[in-house]
């Protein structure tokens, strides 16, 4: 009994350290990538990494060897793949006309709402606790979107519709992420490891990205292939392997809320970008997220 308790407990400090790997290594790719797609259609990057990302673990899990259990497994694997769509696709269209560190803080923060919502949906006891860190979240988002507002943000915006779609997009990816959780989870207990469902995942995301950019991939691909790789490995396809470990790990609510580490060390890395200014009110906004994902673990832990 004791035994299993320690291996349940390495366990999960082992998923709590690839999340937070995880976090680092997506606030490094979101700053280089927000920065070197303001000029080209948001799609063009998206249909090139996750097509690279899917091919890799596509051969990594015929290596494994391992039986796909299809029975159960068919509902939860097309849901992930429309999630992934609406989380990645929306995603990486916000970078490119709003600061890196308010899209992911978007996103980061309606995610913990989202997941009590579901929750509820499905008549499973939420603490106040959760309530409190989820309202607090989602109060910090609204400081966020004032910020885009009034002008306050890093970045200097002229308002169009592709901001006002960014700003959507951003929060429509909060939602997309706790539903990639939810069944990225129900996939696992199906006995999925990570890299069979990182290698059928993406199938969504491909197809609709080369549909809005089929006359533009090709020649893009062949121009700026470096640094389209390194970004796909260091800011793709690691960090996804590392989120599916956080995932297997550790609960839902966890994982959305260890999230929130991305938005403050997106925030530091983007000063170095020259498109970007100093802003005070962001600073506030992910500093509070921030302090808010670690009284999640804390709570994680406590229950």
């Amino acid at each position: 009994m004791e035994y299993a308790a320690d291996r349940t407990q390495s366990k999960y400090m082992i998923g709590v350290a690839a999340l937070i790997l995880s976090a680092i290594l997506t606030a490094l790719s979101q700053v280089y990538y927000g920065n070197r797609v303001q000029s080209v259609h948001p799609f063009l990057f998206t249909g090139i990494s996750f097509f690279i990302t899917t091919c890799y673990f596509q051969w990594f899990a015929r290596k494994q060897r391992l039986p796909y259990y299809w029975r159960k497994a068919i509902s939860p694997l097309v849901k992930l793949n429309l999630s992934s769509a609406l989380t990645f696709m929306g995603f990486y269209y916000a970078l490119k006309y709003i600061e890196p560190a308010i899209v992911s803080s978007l996103e980061m923060g309606i995610g913990p709402l989202f997941v009590i919502l579901i929750a509820l949906f499905q008549r499973k006891a939420v603490t106040l606790e959760k309530w409190g860190i989820a309202v607090g979240t989602l109060l910090t988002t609204f400081l966020l979107i004032y910020a885009v507002f009034t002008g306050q943000s890093a970045t200097a915006i002229q308002w169009d519709v592709n901001v006002l779609l960014g700003i959507f997009a951003s929060v429509a990816c909060g939602l997309g992420a706790v539903l990639c959780t939810i069944y990225s989870k129900q996939l696992s207990n199906e006995g999925w490891t990570s890299s069979m469902i990182l290698s059928k995942r993406f199938y969504g995301i491909i197809l609709l990205s080369f549909f809005f950019t089929y006359d533009l991939i090709f020649d893009y691909a062949l121009e700026n292939i470096g640094w389209i790789l390194v970004i796909t490995f260091t800011g793709v396809l690691i960090p996804m392997y590392l989120l599916q470990k956080g995932i297997q790990y550790c609960e839902t609510f966890l994982v959305m809320m260890s999230l929130c580490f991305i938005p403050v060390i997106t925030f530091f890395l983007q000063l170095f970008d020259s498109r970007l200014q100093w802003s005070n009110l962001t600073l506030v906004g992910v500093l509070l997220l921030f302090g808010l994902g670690i009284s999640s673990v804390y709570v994680e832990r406590k229950a």
